[in-house]
């Protein structure tokens, strides 16, 4: 279950030994509800912030959430957990490696407007525009620079689960703020559009 790398700009496979179950046999669960229903089930040490959260083949939300947390009792250390249908499935404590992008700075609760499922269907309503599909995301959930909102960072994935784009929202106000396609728009065919 060890964060490798927070998908900092694309997707990093992360080694987890309870993986995410594919898209057909996923059973969504909101962000929000993962994240309050675990700070109700293992609440944060005195001095302790929540960092950031992965979760994947969102359909339109994941079936389980990876929640990262500081740990005030030891310094630099970070300690990992594994959330899903209101029960703690598994955790530990890790120390980043160097050169590892992991989240630092905290998520304020009360700045978290923008929800798993809105976020997906912003993704949703951009991709129609820009003549794209895709068949599940992967999402991430943290803040980048110190003083700014928090941001979602949904990785689109083909039916082979190739990725076709990276879309980046504010989890505040659900702004798009960058957005970045593999390959050009696909040109539609004006001969086959069939009657109805």
């Amino acid at each position: 279950m060890r964060f490798t790398s927070w998908l900092a700009g694309g997707l990093i496979a992360l080694s987890c030994p309870l993986a995410a179950a594919p898209p057909e046999e996923a059973v969504g669960e909101s962000a929000f509800g993962a994240l309050d229903g675990f700070l109700a089930v293992s609440p944060l040490e005195s001095g302790s912030m929540v960092l950031g959260m992965v979760g994947f083949f969102g359909q339109p939300e994941p079936d389980q959430w990876l929640i990262l947390t500081s740990s005030s009792a030891t310094p630099g250390a970070l300690r990992e957990s594994i959330f899903a249908r209101g029960r703690l499935l598994g955790e530990r404590r890790i120390s980043p490696l160097p050169g590892q992008d992991l989240p630092h700075l905290p998520i304020a609760r009360a700045t978290l407007k923008i929800d798993s499922a809105s976020a997906f269907r912003v993704v949703e309503d951009l991709a129609h525009r820009q003549k794209r599909t895709f068949d599940a995301a992967h999402f991430q959930l943290r803040v980048r620079d110190l003083g700014a909102e928090p941001v979602w960072m949904l990785n689109l994935l083909n039916r082979a689960r190739v990725s076709v784009g990276v879309v980046y929202l504010s989890a505040t106000t659900g702004a798009v703020l960058r957005e970045t396609w593999v390959g050009p728009a696909p040109v539609l065919d004006e001969t086959r559009i069939s009657a109805r």
